[in-house]
Order: structure tokens, then C-alpha cells, then sequence
């Protein structure tokens, strides 16, 4: 009962990172494809300008990176007796298992450097969900009305539809209750099963809606996964404001009254 309990413990941080952090793995191969090991690997913030920490290859030229903040970043590999190669926009969200098409590395000196401007889409090779991400310039950008409701956000998700008995919206072909997170923590009020907590809409860099094919650790409802991750600080100063007018003489008259006259 006490080991139980103590893997319980350990397992529910694990959980979490996995939900709000992502994953990014690939493969560096010569110009011939031969695949090399012992090349250092490095991510480079593109927002923040932060490097991670540098991981080698192995013996068969992949690398992995787990655990990454939500972010786009600049893959950076150097190898001694190869060029510098630079792999910029490689988008990552929370939960997102990113597999990034082989980079090439040509022979050449540490001075050099090779950056990819042009390549095949990153997928997501690791898992079978279909999901949607709303990016930080949608949520800033995307008017959401007077309720300034992340949730609302989960009418640009293919397949959702506004409505339903949950909170979100609901998926084409299936009902059920939605499940709703931030930062990997429930915001399902356990007593009415609806949103228990909105946090202003201003503090949510990313918005990911699971509709189907959900990994292990998501679960609790049947219907939509809303993950909402909140925004974590930049080297740039940020601000925002809006101005919400609600007037009766905008809004369009309803088929009924036209109707009637």
C-alpha cells in the first residue's frame, strides 16, 4: 500500500510536465545519409533568445529533447570537421511529440555555418492524436467577445462545434463531458463538472484542444481535451489593452423578426 502510494506521488509531476511541455527528436545524417553520432545538439529560444542544454547523439545519430516550454525554437548542430547547421521554426506545444525531418550536416569549418531555410513539415510521428493548437497571436489577436473565455477559442478547432453540455463546445460525432486544464492542473469544478477557474485571457500564451486519439496521460472525460498553458516571462517588454462596447443597435436583426416584419 505505501509503495503504491509513493509511485502515485512520483508519477503525478511527470504528468503534468508531459501535458504542458513537449517533445522534440530527429536525426543527424552526412550528405551521403550515414547517420552521426556525437554531434551536439543545442535548442535556441526564438522568443527568449535561451539555449538549452547541449545533448549528443547517439550511436545511431538521434537526439531527443523532452520536457520543452511551448515555444518556437532554432535546432543548432555542430560536429568537429562539419559545418554549424541551423534549423530555425520548429514550433512546439504543450504535449506536442515534434519529429524533425534528418538534418544534414556537410564537412566543413567550425566558422561555417549552413542554415536551413526550406524543408519538409515537422509532424508528429510519435503519437495518433488529432489535435489543434491556438497560437499566443491568436489568443492575442482573435476576438473572443465579452466573456474573454480561453475556452472560446475551440471554435477555430476543425471538427468542434459550438454548445453542448460542457464548456468548449463538442466534437462532431461524439457528446460527453469536456475536460479542462491549465498548466496541466484541473480546472473542472468536481461538483457541477463545468469550468471551475478562467484565468484572464491576457495570461494564456497557448490554447491545445485534443479531439481524438488522447495519449495515457490525458483522461477523466470522453469528450474534448482543453489544455491551456499560461505565459511564462520573455527578454522583451509586453502590454496589452482592449476596449469591450456592447450595444443592442449593432447586432443583426434575427430571421424571425424579418420575417414578420
Amino acid at each position: 500500500m505505501l509503495l503504491a502510494l509513493l509511485m502515485a506521488c512520483l508519477a503525478a509531476p511527470m504528468a503534468t510536465a508531459q501535458i504542458t511541455t513537449g517533445t522534440i527528436a530527429g536525426t543527424v545524417v552526412d550528405s551521403t545519409g550515414g547517420v552521426i553520432p556525437g554531434a551536439t545538439v543545442v535548442l535556441i529560444s526564438e522568443s527568449r533568445g535561451t539555449q538549452s542544454v547541449p545533448v549528443v547523439t547517439n550511436a545511431t545519430g538521434d537526439f531527443v529533447f523532452p520536457n520543452m516550454t511551448p515555444d518556437t525554437y532554432t535546432i543548432e548542430v555542430t560536429m568537429p570537421g562539419f559545418a554549424t547547421l541551423r534549423r530555425p521554426g520548429v514550433t512546439v506545444s504543450g504535449g506536442d511529440r515534434v519529429t524533425v525531418p534528418p538534418l544534414t550536416i556537410a564537412p566543413g569549418g567550425a566558422a561555417e555555418t549552413i542554415e536551413v531555410t526550406a524543408e519538409a513539415p515537422l509532424i508528429q510521428a510519435q503519437s495518433g492524436e488529432r489535435s489543434f493548437a491556438v497560437t499566443s497571436a491568436q489568443v492575442e489577436s482573435l476576438p473572443l467577445g465579452g466573456g474573454r473565455n480561453f475556452t472560446d477559442l475551440t471554435r477555430l478547432v476543425p471538427g468542434v462545434v459550438p454548445g453542448g453540455a460542457s464548456a468548449g463546445g463538442t466534437r462532431l460525432g461524439g457528446a460527453g463531458q469536456n475536460n479542462i486544464m491549465m498548466d496541466g492542473i484541473s480546472a473542472m469544478d468536481t461538483g457541477n463538472n463545468g469550468q471551475m477557474l478562467n484565468m484572464n485571457v491576457e495570461s494564456i500564451a497557448e490554447v491545445k484542444v485534443l479531439t481524438s486519439g488522447y495519449q495515457a496521460e490525458f483522461g477523466r472525460s470522453s469528450g474534448l481535451q482543453i489544455t491551456a498553458v499560461t505565459k511564462s516571462g520573455t527578454n522583451q517588454f509586453h502590454g496589452s489593452l482592449y476596449d469591450i462596447e456592447d450595444n443592442s443597435d449593432w447586432n443583426t436583426n434575427s430571421w424571425q423578426n424579418q420575417e414578420n416584419g
